[in-house]
């Protein structure tokens, strides 16, 4: 049976495009590939492609595509764009599959979105994440389909997250599964999968993935870190322990630790006054069982006279300027 064309979804595909995805490749009628490679998509048309195979790929990116398909770099006039806009948010809300469409093309998981999967009935949403995550070996949308199922489906997804963990890490990614792990498993269970997969990681690959502990909030990260904590050590290890219940009993010990421990410390603290990336922003992390005002400037004073380096010294000072957010007072 001839496939459709999978951007104007009207026209028979004559071509078969492998140069975004050898593995999924687009079929596309002849005008729609002509379009593809010339950056002039109608909306519509690069809804359809980004809907089936994520608004990442090279072709359909958001340095030549707008999040509403507008074409930002077209090599030529985009034909009629306004008579084929791609579908908004409120027409498709009401329908699993299609919010799941409209979800797939988004660069982010946004609070719209988020609300809208809401208040769909669990078991459609079950039954519709389970259909395309079994219909698509394709890792970004593989993703997608984990943030739905960790922010709509919390224990009712349990099974279907187990399933998915059997097909990492081939074609799953470990932070949207580890995500959805935290929402949706016992936090035993969903810890220690995360964990074990973190074991079989190496070097960089491995710091490049621990954030994903962050989204069990829980002091035994904190207690990871200092099983594993390795030089260099990155901003990476600070965001993860801010992300993780740090309390200040342990800063100290950190701080009394010396390096790599005091390095993590203090980046950790940095990152609760400023948070730095999306997810720590969304969560809002805090200091627990904060300190006297004098108790933080002494202990960090006292630190910062041992270990005279720029970075340490820096840090420090912008710690203590900012000291109201991490401390109880006086």
């Amino acid at each position: 049976m001839p496939h459709v064309c999978e951007a104007c979804e009207l026209t028979v595909a004559e071509t078969v495009e492998p140069c975004d995805d050898p593995q999924e490749p687009y079929h596309l009628c002849a005008a729609c590939h002509r379009r593809l490679h010339a950056r002039t998509l109608r909306p519509v048309e690069w809804y359809n492609l980004a809907k089936r195979h994520g608004w990442y790929q090279f072709l359909l990116h958001d340095d030549f595509y707008g999040q509403d398909g507008t074409a930002t770099q077209p090599e030529e006039p985009v034909e009629r764009p306004g008579d084929y806009p791609a579908p908004r948010l409120t027409a498709v809300a009401h329908d699993a599959r299609l919010l799941l469409d409209y979800s797939v093309t988004r660069w982010h998981f946004d609070s719209d979105v988020v609300a809208a999967w809401a208040v769909l009935p669990r078991a459609d949403v079950l039954t519709v994440l389970s259909e395309r995550f079994g219909q698509t070996s394709n890792v970004g949308t593989r993703s997608r389909v984990l943030e739905i199922c960790a922010s709509a489906l919390h224990q009712s997804g349990a099974e279907f997250v187990r399933y998915a963990w059997s097909d990492h890490p081939a074609s799953v990614s470990l932070p949207p599964l580890a995500q959805a792990s935290a929402a949706c498993l016992p936090f035993r269970e969903g810890f220690d999968r995360v964990a074990a997969a973190l074991a079989e990681e190496k070097g960089s690959h491995k710091r490049d993935l621990m954030f994903s502990l962050g989204y069990f909030h829980s002091p035994e990260a904190l207690d990871w870190i200092e099983r594993h904590v390795f030089e260099p050590i990155t901003e990476a290890w600070g965001y993860l322990a801010a992300a993780s219940r740090l309390d200040w009993p342990r800063v100290e010990r950190w701080l009394e630790h010396g390096r790599p421990l005091s390095l993590v410390a203090i980046d950790a603290l940095a990152a609760i006054v400023r948070p730095q990336s999306p997810f720590l922003r969304t969560y809002g992390p805090r200091l627990h069982q904060p300190p006297t005002l004098n108790r933080f400037t002494q202990v960090l004073s006292a630190y910062a006279g041992r270990d005279k380096v720029p970075r340490v010294q820096q840090r420090t000072t912008a710690l203590i300027a900012h000291a109201e957010i991490l401390t109880q007072g006086d």
